[in-house]
């Protein structure tokens, strides 16, 4: 590897580490957030279909079934009226002489079957009868009284029709009527019996049903106008003119029943409707969201945050795996194995570092080479075992003769190279000196004996501008010097000389 590739790669790894991180990272999330929010929308799917298929329709028909049993009593009370032989006698033989005996028959019939009021019609005088005594008339050219010629007009089968129309003494309250045929002994049509129901009781039905399913409820007729509805209701009284049900009024209201899905300020509602034919109606059941809907959405919170957590600790876990795998690595890669200093691949990083400190400081800085004197002999008479233990020996010795501010590398070999931070030429060379001195004076215990060694130095402070190789081939001549003259000492380099190769 280059030396001066060095800082290089140490800077593009912590780079790309936090790349690599941040991108799993976001893999991660992508990944947890599709698997949770894919279950999210498969939990929330199937309770739509649970709404649009069970839940909206069994509504429907709970309500409708209600009503029915609501409807049943009215229309059994009004078939039993217009069977009864005080009705016909009253018409055919006694031709409706006597109003009060009629109105008291009403009466007893609110009275013994809790109605709200009864009333009859004869078909003879147009006569309206009813314990409240209104005694009207119906025409033809009323409008109000088109009901009473409709049922007149029914199909013989048919024998009653159950509608809402004003009451007859509050015409701006609406009530439910069921009507009923009279018929005289011999089939001949005679008049109309029935029963009045508030429309109170289907209001109540709505809102029960309407708290008990969290659902709205409301009654359309073939114009789409609402016709009845619970207090809740805040909408435009026809639905052509809601913004997200309009577009469907005209499917509601050619098909007798069916679901529906509009949008509705964001929301996604979902309707299912179902005729009513004694009315005309059509029953409205709508629902926005189910109540388990907000359950799962919460659910799908909790997960994702711990799934961020979990997350964040695996990643977390995984960095400082990574850290501790890479600071082994940075170790192994830049300390020397058998010294335990600094290797050469980190010379030029440490080197480019204490230049441009020390120039913006305006301290000198020296460079040292030093080699141990006839090492390639001492591992020919002593072997590789004893030489390594010497390089040991001389490295601790230079590393505890340094500053904090001073590095050390193996350059190669039996070489050492030393940075000395704001420490002038001059000044170097006495240090270095003593370093001499200091592994001359050393005693290195082998196996078998002891040895001693020396070491020579070549010294060169670093000039303005000076390259790095020039540096180093001003201190490699120093101790080119420094070993003709006899090794074990130090010597100082002021030229730019050529090259001369330096012997062990």
């Amino acid at each position: 590897m280059p030396v001066r590739q060095v800082k290089t790669m140490n800077s593009l790894y912590w780079l790309n580490k936090t790349r690599a991180i941040i991108l799993f990272s976001l893999m991660l999330m992508i990944a947890f957030l599709i698997i949770s929010w894919s279950s999210y929308e498969v939990a929330r799917r199937s309770l739509n279909a649970e709404i649009e298929e069970n839940t909206l329709p069994l509504t429907s028909d709970n309500v409708y079934s209600e009503i029915q049993q609501d409807l049943l009593k009215p229309i059994f009370i009004s078939a039993l009226m217009a069977h009864d032989t005080f009705v016909r006698d009253w018409v055919l033989v006694d031709k409706e002489q006597d109003p009060a005996a009629m109105i008291r028959y009403l009466s007893e019939i609110d009275r013994r079957f809790d109605t709200i009021f009864s009333f009859f019609i004869s078909d003879k005088t147009r006569r309206y009868y009813d314990p409240r005594k209104i005694l009207e008339t119906v025409s033809e050219q009323a409008g109000q009284d088109r009901w009473y010629f409709h049922i007149k007009d029914l199909p013989d089968d048919q024998l009653y029709l159950i509608d809402a129309r004003p009451d007859p003494e509050d015409r701006t309250h609406l009530d439910i009527f069921v009507n009923h045929k009279v018929k005289d002994y011999q089939g001949n049509f005679i008049g109309v019996t029935g029963i009045g129901i508030s429309v109170n009781k289907i209001k109540q039905l709505i809102e029960k049903y309407e708290r008990r399913y969290n659902r709205t409820i409301y009654f359309i007729d073939k114009t789409g106008a609402v016709v009845l509805h619970g207090n809740t209701f805040k909408r435009p009284m026809n639905i052509r003119l809601q913004k997200g049900l309009g577009p469907l009024t005209t499917s509601i209201l050619t098909v007798p029943g069916g679901s529906y899905q509009y949008q509705d300020q964001g929301k996604k509602i979902l309707l299912n409707t179902r005729l009513i034919p004694e009315f005309d109606w059509y029953l409205m059941v709508e629902q926005s969201t189910h109540p388990l809907e907000g359950v799962l959405f919460s659910t799908l919170i909790k997960n994702m945050a711990i799934g961020i957590v979990v997350s964040a600790f695996f990643l977390l876990f995984i960095w400082l795996t990574i850290g501790g795998y890479q600071r082994r690595l940075e170790y192994m890669a830049t300390t020397d194995k058998l010294t335990g200093i600094m290797n050469r691949q980190s010379f030029e990083y440490h080197f480019q570092r204490l230049r441009t400190s020390s120039s913006h400081d305006g301290l000198p800085l020296s460079l040292v080479i030093i080699d141990v004197d006839h090492f390639k002999q001492i591992n020919d008479r002593h072997g590789h075992v004893v030489g390594d233990r010497v390089l040991q020996r001389v490295a601790e010795l230079v590393v505890g003769s340094l500053r904090r501010s001073d590095r050390v590398f193996r350059w190669g070999g039996d070489e050492f190279l030393v940075l000395l931070k704001g420490c002038a030429g001059e000044e170097a060379l006495l240090r270095m000196q003593r370093l001499v001195q200091l592994i001359a004076e050393a005693v290195i215990d082998t196996q078998n004996s002891t040895i001693r060694v020396t070491a020579s130095c070549g010294v060169a402070e670093h000039r303005i501008k000076e390259t790095l190789d020039h540096v180093i081939e001003r201190a490699d001549i120093a101790l080119y010097e420094a070993k003709q003259q006899g090794r074990n000492q130090a010597k100082i380099s002021d030229d730019y000389p050529q090259a001369t190769p330096g012997f062990n």
